[in-house]
Parts: structure tokens; sequence; C-alpha cells
């Protein structure tokens, strides 16, 4: 081989890794400007404070904002998958933030996709989100509940428009994970017991979300028990952070109901199946609405009733079963 076909062999060696290179780049500064734009956006729409008596961090993203521009995206790209419109514009830009490594999401937001018919309410109700007062009544009920019982994590709150097809208006999904499916045309509320609502929600889903960072194991599998004393914790929580506004006038029955009673009480030890949310929820097969809510902040306030000095990060640590026999619960239905 000639001196001059081993310089133009070498030359073209060096043009196919000059051009592969700057391919990699073009796909890497792609890669990277999507990253940064998704950045930017969670910025944009994310009101971030701390608790100033611990330094504790919490962000609220306005998910709800990213709307606007799916709809949008939606209209100029008619041809293309809604479903993949919708994870690039609502899911992907607060993935991390909302939904990466959640431990307890019940609701798979990733699947689901607006329905044209579900627009035009969805815009009303973003139109009419207040942010700055959906800021101040949060970031309230946080400094509140975590003056009360604090975490080594950052909370995430994640503020979506409300839609029928989600029975919840508040989830927890993981460990300082909270999602709100926010409504302000409930007719349900006057104004004020709307604000109440919201904030003594904040303070109840904050409570799941410290359970779940504290005590929350891969092998967990809550038994009928477990999912009472759960939700009875959270409640309670809401009674200490706002004792005059919290839900108890609404989710507590007083009276001990022994026909109610005697259909749980054998499952009690039973896995957790869909029947769970038939007694939490009530209102159906003969259960009054939140029966499950109800019994379970009974058997907590009863557990503290014979402890009254038991501190909240102690309750929140006990086992179900000892706050169950401990608090003597089964007394009211003799």
């Amino acid at each position: 081989m000639s001196t001059d076909n081993k310089v133009l062999i070498s030359l073209c060696m060096l043009l196919l890794v000059f051009i592969l290179s700057a391919c990699k780049q073009t796909e890497q500064s792609h890669e990277n400007t999507i990253l940064e734009n998704e950045q930017q956006e969670q910025q944009n729409i994310t009101y971030s404070f701390k608790n100033p008596n611990t330094g504790q961090k919490f962000n609220i993203i306005h998910a709800y904002k990213l709307y606007e521009n799916y709809f949008k995206t939606v209209k100029d790209n008619p041809d293309k998958s809604l479903h993949k419109l919708y994870q690039q514009e609502i899911i992907e830009p607060i993935y991390d933030a909302c939904f990466k490594d959640t431990e307890h999401l019940e609701i798979n937001l990733f699947e689901w996709t607006p329905e044209e018919s579900d627009y035009n309410s969805i815009k009303n109700q973003v139109e009419s989100i207040d942010k700055n007062h959906i800021n101040k009544l949060y970031e309230e009920s946080f400094v509140k509940s975590s003056d009360i019982l604090s975490s080594e994590n950052k909370t995430n709150v994640c503020v979506f428009p409300k839609n029928e097809r989600f029975p919840s208006d508040m989830i927890t999904a993981g460990a300082g994970k909270i999602l709100v499916f926010f409504n302000d045309f409930d007719n349900y509320y006057s104004l004020s017991d709307l604000d109440n609502h919201y904030k003594s929600g904040i303070s109840h889903e904050y409570h799941h979300s410290v359970w779940i960072e504290k005590h929350y194991t891969e092998d967990y599998n809550p038994t009928v028990l477990d999912y009472l004393i759960l939700e009875g914790q959270a409640v309670m929580f809401e009674t200490l952070v706002y004792p005059t506004s919290n839900s108890t006038d609404y989710v507590v029955i007083e009276n001990f109901n022994k026909e109610y009673w005697s259909r749980i009480e054998p499952n009690l030890e039973d896995p957790v199946t869909d029947q769970i949310y038939e007694i939490l929820i009530g209102g159906t097969n003969g259960f009054p609405n939140y029966y499950g809510y109800s019994e379970g902040y009974k058997m907590i306030r009863s557990y503290l009733n014979l402890h009254p000095d038991m501190t909240v990060e102690e309750w929140t640590s006990k086992s179900p079963k000892e706050i169950f026999e401990e608090g003597n619960y089964m007394a009211n239905y003799e």
C-alpha cells in the first residue's frame, strides 16, 4: 500500500471518528437539553420552603400548570398517541419529584390519560386554582405537622386537577411523596371548610408519609387491622395538628355498633383485599360512611386513654396488634 493511500485511509478513519463523536455529542446534547428543560419546567411550577424551627424541607409542585401545554401539544399533534403526549408533557417533567421510588402508590397515574370529555373540566379547574393560596395553606399544615412529627426526608406534594376517576382527593404515594387532586368547585364544603379540609388532609397524608419512611419494608403484607390502625393514626394526628378543624366531625361514629363489628372482627388478621376499601370508606354493603377510619381512630383513642404519656413518635411506632390489645378495644363490644 502506497504512502498516499495510507494517509488517505488514516484521514478517512479520523473523519469517521470525528463524525461518530459529533453524533454522540449531538445525541448527548439533545438528552441534556431535554433534562434541562424538564428541570426548568419543574422549577417553574415548584414552591420550596423549610420549617423555620427545624430546617425540614418541603416542595409544593403545581403539576396542574402543565395541562395547558399538554392540551396545546395534543392540538398541534393530532396524529400522536395521547398517552405518549401525556407522559411527555405531564409525567416526565415531575416524575422524580412525584413518582420515583414510590412504595405505596395505590392509583397508577402513569397509565392514565385524560379523555377529550375531561378537557373543559380540567381547564376550568386549572384556571380557578389560586397558586399562592395553596402555598399558604399547605405550608402552614406542613410546618405544624413537622413540628409534632419530624422527618429526615424532603417532602413533596404534587397538586393535580381533580378527576372523577379518582375516588380520593389525596393519597400518599410513598415516603416524602403526596399527591393531591385539587377541586375548589366542591359544593360539599364552604370555602373556609374547604381550606380546613385541605389543611387537615395534608397533615393526615404527612403522617402516612412519615410512617412509610420509618416503618415500611418490602415484605410488608398488611392485614385488615393494620389498615384500620394506619388510617386511625392519621386521623388522630389530624386532631393534634388541627384540634378544632380536623375530619373527625364527619368521620367518627361515636357509638359502638355490634352488628357492624361482628362483620369485620373475624377478619382482622386476614390479608388486605379490595374489601378493605368497602370497610374503610363505607357507604356500601351496609357500612356507614368512613366506617374503617372511625374504628381505627377509636382504637388509637382507646389506646392513648390508657397510655396518656405516649408521644406521637412512640405510638406511631407501635404495632397495630399492640395498640388493639393494649388499648383493650374489645371491651367496647362486650
